[in-house]
């Protein structure tokens, strides 16, 4: 009896093998890369924070740079869209160019002027001196970066002028108040006009001294961060000082938002201080599990954490709530401190699940995460500095270190769920005030 065979095509079994054998060999990559991750040696983390901070000043020289020029073609045509007769030169556009700032050339846009009796067209003196090969030596890039951690702002331009060749008398204060102005825009954001539906706030231990951070997610999911101060401690006057900072700066107070807070009495306070009832607490879940298990001893950890994740699982406000009343009274008897623990601020550990949101936007928010993973790359980028030379030097790195933590951000997981997040706000404002008259 024959059998009818079914000939295979060649090339599909040839493409099979192909693409198993680059699976394979993706797979191998991956298991390398994160075996080389942990080779990193400590002077090339350091470098790499050198390098966030080094980023951060060339962008500032750019900035003044491009102010220098404008200022001379000010000086040849006159300010713009104005009538002048007797004018000798026009403008006549921009072209690419290149400034030389510590030694390597950076690309900027390089206005054109042109003589209005068509003899050809004008060099700019100080685009001369922006290309020279010892323009902008590195120790003034340093002196620059030092002025904006004081915010002396027309300090930094005096000594970018300096470190470009640009002599101090051929500069106009005029010239100086702008671009001071300038770099106060760069290093200091305006957020009027932008709405942030939540904010997260964590203080967290750098080189030794305390950093407060927020960071806020916007209507459509992007995250940024807002500001940060340094103290002590974590108390409520430097985070009400940051808040007040961020409310003059354009941050809407008005609005009900939601704070995702560590947990510390101090934070809770100062977000209540600025916000009044307009600010919605979310306790990190994160950080009270850890509260709560640094008071349970070892053979109960296990237990508690798993009726924890229970709980905060929960997709029912009513349940979620029941079930960390029962492991509170359960607590009472094993470790009375971690039933207090985890009683005090009990409710807005399920702010989350109180609004009623989908659970991929929960995940996202029912933590500061966020803001620890990009101060965790801070951290470790700068963990084998052994002679920090002040508070300002702690606070500048930290800062450009968190510019460039931005710069890798993505939007939030569950962004498309944002609208129901703010409806949620709305509505328990509302309620609020139905409460109170």
């Amino acid at each position: 009896m024959s059998r009818k065979y079914r000939r295979r095509n060649p090339s599909a079994a040839r493409k099979s093998h192909s693409e198993r054998s680059k699976s394979r060999t993706r797979r191998k990559q991956a298991r390398s890369a994160s075996q080389v991750s942990l080779l990193v040696s400590p002077e090339e983390l350091l470098q790499l924070a050198q390098e966030s901070l080094h980023t951060f000043a060339i962008e500032m020289g750019v900035l003044v740079a491009g102010q220098l020029l404008e200022h001379e073609v000010d000086r040849l045509c006159g300010p713009r869209y104005t009538r002048n007769k007797a004018r000798q030169n026009s403008r006549h556009g921009s072209q690419g160019g290149t400034v030389t700032l510590a030694g390597q050339k950076v690309p900027l846009l390089k206005p054109r002027v042109r003589r209005v009796d068509g003899s050809g067209e004008v060099e700019l003196e100080s685009y001369g001196l922006l290309q020279r090969d010892e323009a902008m030596p590195e120790a003034s890039l340093r002196r620059m970066v030092r002025g904006v951690s004081t915010r002396d702002y027309e300090e930094v331009v005096d000594v970018a002028c300096r470190g470009f060749g640009v002599k101090k008398s051929s500069v106009s204060r005029s010239f100086v108040r702008a671009s001071a102005a300038s770099i106060r825009e760069l290093t200091e954001r305006n957020l009027a006009g932008m709405r942030f539906v939540a904010v997260m706030i964590d203080g967290i231990q750098y080189a030794g001294e305390m950093m407060v951070v927020a960071l806020g997610i916007t209507a459509d999911g992007h995250k940024r961060m807002l500001g940060i101060r340094q103290g002590a401690t974590e108390n409520a006057e430097v985070v009400t000082s940051l808040l007040e900072e961020l409310s003059g700066r354009g941050l809407a107070c008005d609005q009900p938002t939601l704070f995702v807070l560590d947990g510390a009495k101090a934070l809770h306070s100062g977000v209540k201080r600025v916000w009044g009832r307009h600010a919605v607490i979310q306790r990190c879940q994160i950080h009270k599990q850890r509260n709560v298990l640094a008071h349970v001893p070892e053979q109960y950890a296990k237990e508690v954490e798993r009726d924890l994740h229970e709980a905060w699982n929960e997709t029912s406000h009513t349940a979620a709530q029941a079930k960390l009343q029962q492991l509170v009274r359960r607590l009472r008897k094993i470790s009375p401190d971690a039933a207090r623990s985890l009683q005090e601020g009990l409710d807005e550990t399920i702010t989350v699940i109180a609004l009623k949101l989908p659970r991929l936007l929960q995940k996202t928010l029912k933590s500061t995460n966020p803001i620890e993973s990009a101060l965790n790359m801070v951290r470790t980028v700068t963990r084998r500095v052994k002679r920090w030379r002040g508070g300002d030097m702690r606070l500048r790195w930290c800062s450009a270190g968190l510019l460039r933590a931005e710069e890798k951000f993505r939007r939030i997981k569950g962004y498309k769920h944002i609208p129901q997040l703010t409806a949620a706000l709305d509505a328990r404002l509302l309620d609020e005030k139905a409460k109170t008259g």
